[in-house]
């Protein structure tokens, strides 16, 4: 199913029950056609939308086997994967290193705590964070990591219930706000936790329904929590005033609850990606949305391939949103996908017509060509532009439709061309050159 831009605030909530995660047959198997997404220019004085060229590619499988519930960070540009439970069901320690600019993985020593799974974490200050969890007993310990001196350091424990499957927001000012999650009940408990200080200060609970695997993210300073599961699956979402403390609630996620996906934030919106539906079984399409704070709004984006993914992991670097992992109806996953989120700003929009006409081989690009396909007739006479992520122009690019060479001084990274038809349409294409 391919959908198109839809913007709703406020609907009205529902909820649903059940406690396993449940993984209906009548669901297909994963779809291998990448899903586009383009908004058309509205019409006459309605609001003008915004083009997305946008597309997910397959990076790199992750090492060794298929995994949920990673816990991931960002260090200097770099992605980590560490714990999680494999495809053979055991608990893990593992840990990942995964580098943007050659597509690759590097196997790091093993966490030295608690192997475990159902933990989260994240980063400030070019340190990583990870805690709770559980492994038979849930959890309630913090670690840091330093990547220069490659070691982690246990920090102070909270002092609330050990627990699974908390939010875990770590704000632009260096706190840590960890809450709700489950052990022998559904918690709605929140907590602060100070970097510079090491120290853990119990703040107001969350005036909604306990729960556990919400979705979370910050915007600055402000931490944003909702959905999730607790004595059904919620739609809603809740903000955390930390001048007052105290809580507000926010436009519902449209059409239906959701639990255990992913979540990050980037340039001042919330996003939710994948995850399970109001009946804890798999959406059939990789549910991905983004939360605006300023209209309290919600606009659905380009789904991911395949079925929705329950806790697959996922790391944002320059602008990149990677997502791995999970369990989707195809079993537990160790493909990685990729999508970017800054749109070229020198594109023109395509016009309302648009089709998929025109494609891109190789993508991933590792040689020095590509040839934009079928039907190459149709490519106009002015130069093919290579873009930035910024929709900077790098360069022209020089031969034909059949073979346009790639410079081989470019570094890896995220890419757009951009051509017009001979019908005067510009078109843009996604591409990811790995060196």
């Amino acid at each position: 199913m391919s959908k198109g831009p839809l913007i709703l605030s406020n609907p009205a909530e529902t909820h649903s029950t059940g406690d396993v995660p449940v993984h209906p047959p009548k669901l297909r198997g994963i779809q291998n056609l990448m899903l586009k997404l383009t908004i058309a220019v509205a019409a006459s004085c309605l609001l003008a939308t915004v083009s997305l060229a946008q597309e997910w590619t397959q990076m790199a499988d992750m090492p060794d086997v298929g995994r949920h519930h990673p816990v991931n960070f960002v260090l200097d540009g770099y992605g980590y994967v560490v714990t999680g439970t494999k495809s053979n069901a055991s608990i893990s320690a593992d840990f990942y290193r995964y580098d943007p600019n050659s597509d690759t993985w590097e196997v790091l020593p093993d966490f030295p705590g608690l192997a475990r799974s159902y933990a989260y974490g994240g980063a400030y200050g070019g340190k990583g964070y990870l805690g709770f969890g559980s492994r038979g007993p849930a959890q309630k310990d913090l670690w840091e990591y330093d990547p220069d001196t490659e070691t982690w350091t246990q920090l102070a424990s909270c002092p609330g219930n050990a627990r699974q499957h908390p939010a875990f927001v770590i704000t632009d000012d260096g706190k840590i706000f960890v809450g709700m999650g489950n052990a022998s009940a559904n918690y709605k408990d929140w907590w602060e936790y100070d970097i510079a200080t090491d120290a853990w200060v119990r703040r107001a609970d969350l005036p909604a329904a306990a729960r556990h695997h919400p979705y979370y993210f910050n915007i600055g300073d402000t931490p944003y929590v909702g959905m999730g599961h607790g004595g059904g699956i919620y739609k809603d979402l809740w903000r955390y005033n930390r001048g007052d403390d105290t809580w507000t609630r926010m436009a519902d996620i449209p059409d239906q609850g959701r639990v255990a996906g992913q979540q990050f934030s980037y340039a001042d919106a919330g996003y939710v990606l994948s995850g399970d539906n109001q009946a804890h079984g798999h959406f059939p399409t990789g549910e991905f949305w983004r939360y605006d704070p300023d209209s309290d709004s919600w606009t659905e984006l380009v789904h991911h391939p395949g079925s929705a993914r329950w806790a697959p992991g996922s790391f944002l670097i320059n602008g990149t949103i990677y997502m791995m992992g999970g369990l989707s109806t195809t079993g537990l996953q160790k493909t990685m996908w990729s999508f970017p989120l800054s749109d070229p700003a020198d594109v023109d929009p395509p016009a309302a017509d648009f089709t998929s006409r025109f494609t891109v081989s190789p993508n991933p690009v590792r040689g020095t060509s590509v040839r934009i396909l079928d039907p190459f007739s149709e490519l106009g006479s002015e130069p093919v532009r290579l873009l930035n992520a910024r929709g900077q122009r790098v360069r022209n690019l020089t031969g034909s439709a059949a073979g346009l060479q790639i410079p081989t001084d470019l570094s890896s990274g995220r890419y757009f061309l951009s051509f017009s038809t001979t019908s005067g349409e510009q078109q843009t294409r996604a591409i990811t050159i790995v060196r």
